[in-house]
């Protein structure tokens, strides 16, 4: 039997690169934000600060965003934020870097929650961790300068280097994280509880619904076969993946094949369905737990050989700037403690969100309030207990001065009630699925109209007059999934009207009850 060793380490190198990563996704996500700010997260669109305090009741979730309102000032705190991203990127003061990319992160979440899924949750806490961190230890600007530090003062004092050259990291911190990331695993297998996964029919449901699938989930359909097989190869990897992880022994060889198993399996899910930036957050995690022997075999090429070379030479001119970096030591024990203490207290709301919790309703409020403001706050309900056993897609129907009817979602070509083969790539990202989605639901139906009449506007400032929309509906168009067979009817629910000129208001059709809000968890 091979000695045992820790599962706890992480390598320098790797939490280098997942460093660079999350920054790189912040980018991402700002990007894919930026031209939605008015409609989303400005008092010009359709959820404005006055509605968001209205219809949630969260004093916990500070935002820097809920205190401007026009879409400039908005735009100006993307600008920030984005610094912030490129900073963390580099490595430049890495740890303040580190801190205002969170918490910017988690004021833009806390502004408009109706766009989030499961991604953002772990983009969030992820981001949270990733402070306790040594994230700039390799690879950045503060380690560049420091190495310079140490040779000033190397040359003033006559003294011999003492820096360490070793990339393993073994703290507290460090396995705070890699336990967060098993928790999402262990709470996701203990939530899938529904008959859909013990009889194998789960990842057909997913398969099959229009409001998910991208072009790889839509070229799978046709392999009904192996969907039994996928759905049990779903439900065990992610206790094998979390149990490899862990092993004491030859934990680099199990590490290695938890990695690439997860990272494929991500990659895969982004391949087949629309879930926004979970995918990608989710292989950031995991490519911040590769093993030193992951390194030490890819520095064995001549293209590493070259990368390393060329990075010491990129680093020597870094030392050359006129900068002050950020200290490049770990978080002391009083903070790693304090991870600690907070991955408790997020154990224990994993625990409170299972069925029939003994926590349910005994844990600590002010716990919960603590978690909530911080963006620990946690469930990780991916397709569970079921999948969704019903799907749809959305339509704007607006009809022109001129008589032509097009969808507002699509208008390059004439209305059509034909089901589209693809609904996703008719939207311009996963947010707007979400978004449209919560409108469905009761509690939400006072924004369906703001939606709906500040989509026409955007139409009709831009168009020439006889292009102009004079009447527009929002139609959701449910149909039951049947895997293996072919969609039954749609049923259309007319969600709301409008009319720019405000002559006449089209009733839309009575709202469902308040047990029917969405065919989709909250966190996908």
């Amino acid at each position: 039997m091979p000695k045992a060793e820790s599962p706890f380490a992480l390598d320098l190198r790797s939490v280098a690169f997942f460093r660079i990563l999350l920054g790189a996704l912040m980018l991402l996500d700002l990007g894919m934000r930026f031209p939605f700010v008015e409609l989303f997260l400005s008092d010009a669109g359709a959820l404005t600060r006055a509605d968001h305090l209205r219809l949630f009741n969260r004093p916990w979730s500070l935002s820097v965003y809920m205190m401007v309102g026009d879409p400039a000032q908005v735009r100006m705190l993307f600008g920030l934020h984005a610094a912030a991203a490129l900073g963390l990127v580099l490595g430049y003061r890495t740890r303040l870097m580190a801190v205002v990319c969170w918490a910017m992160l988690v004021s833009l979440q806390h502004r408009n929650p109706l766009v989030l899924n499961g991604g953002d949750t772990l983009f969030a806490v992820l981001a949270f961790w990733a402070v306790f961190l040594p994230l700039n230890a390799r690879w950045s600007v503060d380690a560049a300068l420091a190495r310079r530090a140490r040779a000033q003062l190397r040359e003033a004092t006559g003294g011999t280097s003492t820096a360490t050259t070793a990339h393993r990291y073994h703290a507290l911190p460090g396995a705070v994280f890699i336990l967060q990331i098993c928790l999402v695993y262990a709470f996701t297998l203990t939530l899938k509880s529904g008959e859909l996964w013990r009889n194998g029919e789960a990842v057909g449901y997913v398969l099959h619904n229009i409001g998910l699938i991208r072009s790889g989930g839509l070229w799978m359909q046709q392999f009904d076969w192996l969907h039994p097989l996928l759905t049990r190869a779903t439900f065990h990897w992610e206790w094998v993946g979390v149990v490899l992880l862990l092993m004491p022994w030859w934990n680099t060889v199990t590490r290695l094949a938890a990695v690439a198993g997860f990272v494929t399996f991500h990659i895969s899910l982004g391949w087949t369905l629309d879930l926004a930036l979970f995918p990608h957050v989710c292989v950031a995690a995991w490519i911040a737990l590769l093993p030193t022997a992951f390194w030490d075999f890819f520095a064995r090429f001549r293209f590493a050989a070259a990368l390393r070379r060329g990075g010491e030479a990129l680093a020597a001119a870094v030392a050359t700037l006129p900068l002050r970096g950020g200290s490049v030591r770990p978080v002391g024990t009083a903070a790693g403690c304090v991870s600690l203490a907070l991955l408790v207290l997020v154990a224990g709301w994993n625990v409170r969100g299972l069925p029939d919790s003994f926590l349910r309703q005994s844990y600590p409020k002010s716990f919960e309030s603590t978690l909530y403001a911080l963006k620990l706050r946690q469930k990780w309900g991916m397709f569970a207990p079921n999948p969704p056993r019903a799907g749809g897609w959305f339509v704007i129907e607006a009809q022109k001065v001129n008589g032509d009817s097009i969808d507002l979602f699509h208008p390059a070509e004439p209305f059509r009630l034909a089901r589209p083969e693809l609904f996703t790539d008719r939207l311009p990202d996963r947010r707007w699925g979400k978004w449209l989605g919560n409108l469905r639901r009761p509690r939400y139906r006072s924004l369906r109209e703001p939606f709906l009449a500040y989509m026409v506007d955007r139409w009709n400032t831009r168009a020439p007059r006889e292009h102009r929309i004079e009447w527009a509906e929002l139609v959701y168009f449910r149909e039951a999934i049947h895997p293996g067979a072919e969609p039954g009817k749609p049923e259309p629910r007319r969600l709301a009207a409008h009319r720019p000129d405000g002559t006449r208001q089209i009733p839309a059709d009575p709202a469902p009850p308040e047990t029917d809000e969405t065919d989709e968890p909250e966190d996908i």
